[in-house]
């Protein structure tokens, strides 16, 4: 049984000392765990949308130059120099295409290790697109022209 109450003008009983409560902690590790996990899937998200933004931009152009060079592979020329920028069909015609081609030693198999695209205001966009074949490193340069990209250097 509690005592007497505090007399007129005497202090009464000290207050009890307020440390954080249980449930007030829960609470607490609760909010940060959720926000960790929120943190977490944007940066995750953020990631997942920067490749594929990435990938979208460079695969237009990377799937050009595969295109162009198994149709190097394969011999067909036609379809190779098709697939030239208007720039290098005007200064070659098919025929001199396909007999510098037949020239060179068969491409083999070859494998793109690198693309990058760039573009400019007022310019074509451009890309450079890494090959490596039989050992050796080459660049495809590629323009884009009427919203196809062509195989402009490099050939």
């Amino acid at each position: 049984m509690p005592g007497p109450p505090p007399s007129p003008g005497m202090p009464g009983p000290p207050p009890k000392p307020r440390g954080t409560g249980r449930t007030t902690r829960t609470v607490i590790i609760v909010a940060a765990v959720v926000a960790l996990l929120c943190c977490a899937g944007a940066f995750t998200g953020g990631g997942i949308w920067f490749f594929r933004t990435v990938q979208g931009a460079t695969a237009p152009a990377r799937n050009a130059a595969t295109a162009y060079l198994d149709d190097v592979r394969a011999g067909n020329h036609p379809a190779a120099y098709g697939r030239l920028c208007e720039q290098l069909r005007s200064q070659l015609t098919e025929e001199e295409f396909a007999r510098a081609r037949a020239a060179e030693p068969p491409l083999g198999d070859y494998r793109v290790t690198a693309t990058e695209v760039s573009s400019s205001t007022g310019s074509q966009s451009r890309a450079e697109v890494t090959v490596t074949a039989a050992g050796r490193e080459q660049v495809l340069t590629l323009v884009e022209e009427g919203g196809d990209w062509r195989v402009c250097g490099g050939i």
